[in-house]
């Protein structure tokens, strides 16, 4: 493919729409208006937003819907640098996005450092390489942070990460490029496959893989458990299958939730809850597909593991990290191994996974401390399609929305606790709404605030957008945490606006509503094409999976 009369920001578009990049999110600035001028209806469409960490926010919103790869486009320096928190949440998460940025003119530089050109650093590329996706390539690692100093390099490097990004398990990368060589005639052939991408693309191909140590614990034991994580999703249909010939009880992290669960096994409760504990303490084996088991699923560790552990993963090493394991397994082709697992003996049903979920359910919408937040999570369940997406912010309502939902499949909920971002809710929504997904935002009206200026995109862009915006009057959780811990309460009740009259003034619908009359007026706004905002206002105490709950009787 010849690149003629194309600038060098063209050939990036392009390269991303053979990738399948319909939409990307950024903010132009004086050195990247070459992607704005390069816009075309072939290329992906740029939804403009407000703040760069939301055009950051935003692609990982979408990518966590879709599972496909989503772009975010800055500028140099502070724009870039303003992307780092979403960058973070993105890659601690596994999400598949790519942040390409401007940077400094090259022509301009000096060979000793910065000189004071418009938005120069050193090292752009630096900020971003401790959270960027690494590859071993044999025994060298490669980090998927890279500033370029020419067309040919930039487009090289464009080709190579898409391929690398893709591989499980999926993460972020970063590809800066000078101003003015975004704005260069690219005339020459698209540069191939490098022959370090081409190694690692190669190595990462499924192999023979020794599955008689894992047939062995199966057959030998009669209680086996599933735990499925966020790098299980594209084996859903697999590990439900796996679970009902097994008769395997689901247990999902945050980021699996969904997984299996078309299974009569998958358990609609956090491990948090003493009803999963218990049933996970009684597995005699337990199968560990695409998970890390980090800290704030398995609270800090400290849950009651079954004796005998099976990890398989794409990249068992960080799990590694956090259990021992008697048998790993790596590969990123769930799905095949599942289908040589399915030769072990079916097993018999030993627990009755739907009624423990059940009657924990139950007996949480029962308690003083649960009734409120599992009434809020019945009126979404009821009201909110499972085709349509929910995004959550750190807020107690997310907690609750984000944990206890009946996920009816994998990507219907994004959740920020990877890295635990707050604020990411609103530009996070604004990713698979900008794709035509209904979108229900669960936040607080702490995290709102981090970026009330994207309701401007929101208008503009008349989003399918529903914002459940809970207003406890400040940071609720932070506040419930000053409580336990014994602390002043200070820093966090908030000054807030009329948030009617700040709906109104961006021609935004506006609803008061409370819990009891929630779930008519979101099965309302579930069939909406354009936003709304709405106001619930009752107290609702955070639930056991949050960590000042966890080591409560």
């Amino acid at each position: 493919m010849e690149g003629s009369n194309r600038s060098v920001a063209a050939v990036i578009l392009d390269l991303l729409a053979q990738e399948g990049v319909r939409k990307a999110f950024g903010i132009p600035g004086v050195h990247n208006l070459g992607f704005w001028n390069a816009l075309s209806k072939e290329r992906p469409e740029i939804i403009s937003v407000r703040h760069e960490q939301s055009c950051v926010y935003a692609a990982d919103g979408l990518s966590r819907a879709t599972g496909k790869l989503a772009v975010a486009i800055t500028t140099t320096g502070p724009g870039a640098a303003n992307t780092l928190g979403a960058f973070g949440e993105a890659a601690i998460s596994g999400s598949h996005i790519l942040l390409i940025s401007s940077e400094a003119p090259i022509k301009n530089r000096s060979t000793e450092g910065a000189r004071g050109i418009l938005h120069e650093m050193d090292d752009q590329s630096a900020l971003f390489a401790p959270l960027a996706k690494r590859v071993m390539i044999g025994s060298e690692e490669f980090v998927l942070a890279k500033s370029c100093k020419s067309a040919a390099e930039a487009i090289a490097t464009v080709v190579d990460f898409l391929k690398y990004l893709s591989t499980a398990p999926v993460g972020a990368g970063y590809i800066g490029v000078p101003a003015d060589v975004l704005n260069q005639e690219f005339t020459g052939p698209i540069p191939q496959l490098s022959e370090k991408a081409s190694a690692f693309v190669n190595q990462s191909k499924s192999k023979t893989l020794d599955l008689d140590p894992v047939k062995e614990l199966l057959e030998g034991a009669m209680k086996i458990g599933i735990w499925a994580g966020g790098g299980a999703t594209a084996a859903t249909s697999e590990i439900a299958t796996l679970s009902d010939h097994l008769s395997a009880p689901i247990f999902t992290s945050f980021s699996g939730r969904g997984v299996g669960s078309s299974s009569k096994n998958y358990l609609n409760i956090p491990i948090h809850e003493i009803e999963a504990e218990k049933l996970l303490s009684e597995c005699e084996v337990l199968l560990v597909f695409g998970s890390q088991l980090d800290g704030m699923n398995t609270k800090n560790w400290s849950i009651n593991f079954p004796k005998k552990i099976v990890l398989i993963d794409a990249n068992p090493k960080i799990a590694l990290r956090n259990i021992s394991a008697d048998v790993v397994i790596q590969s990123s082709d769930l799905s095949g191994v599942i289908d040589q697992l399915l030769g072990v003996d079916g097993k018999s049903n030993w627990v009755d996974v739907a009624q423990t979920s059940s009657q924990a359910r139950k007996r949480i919408a029962a308690s003083d401390k649960g009734k409120a937040g599992m009434a809020l999570v019945d009126a979404i369940e009821k009201s909110w399609p499972s085709e349509n997406n929910i995004v959550c912010d750190m807020a107690i309502s997310g907690y609750w929305t984000g944990v206890y939902l009946q996920s009816r499949r994998p990507r219907q909920i994004a959740y920020p606790v990877g890295w635990g971002t707050l604020g990411f809710g609103l530009p996070a929504s604004l990713g698979p709404s900008s794709a035509g997904i209904a979108t229900l935002l669960v936040c607080g009206d702490g995290g709102i605030a981090f970026g009330l200026g994207e309701l401007a995109t929101v208008a503009q862009e008349q989003l399918p957008l529903t914002i459940l915006l809970h207003d406890d009057g400040g940071y609720g959780m932070l506040r419930f945490d000053q409580k336990v811990m014994n602390h002043p309460e200070r820093g966090v009740n908030l000054f807030n606006p009329d948030w009617k009259i700040l709906a109104q003034s961006f021609g935004i619908d506006f609803i008061e509503s409370t819990l009891d009359q929630l779930s008519a007026v979101l099965a309302k706004r579930s069939v909406s094409s354009t936003p709304g905002i709405v106001l619930i206002a009752e107290s609702i105490y955070p639930p056991k999976s949050t960590s000042p709950r966890w080591n409560e009787e």
